[in-house]
């Protein structure tokens, strides 16, 4: 039950932090390449509780799934920092 109330995430200046559970990290914004809105993936780095979340595109080959409250705020501020960012829809 602790991991529902333990699962967040939040935007700074340069990063991207995430926590669910025991599963905790960093994503450098101006690393994110590519956001896949509306996906669920199944395996893989998943620190979320809900399915039609983002799946973040970072570095080369890196991939994690996120699933915050409002996906195109999310999208929408982290574009204001990188507005590289790709969105495939």
């Amino acid at each position: 039950m602790w991991i529902y109330f333990d699962t967040y995430y939040q935007l700074g200046p340069e990063d991207l932090f995430y926590k669910s559970g025991f599963l905790k990290g960093r994503i450098k914004i101006m690393d994110i390449r590519e956001i896949v809105p509306g996906k669920t993936r199944h395996v893989g780095l998943k620190p979320a509780l809900a399915r039609q979340g983002l799946i973040v595109k970072y570095n080369r080959f890196d991939e994690i799934y996120l699933a915050p409250e409002h996906n195109e705020e999310l999208i929408a501020d982290l574009r204001q920092i990188n507005d590289s960012i790709v969105i495939k829809k």
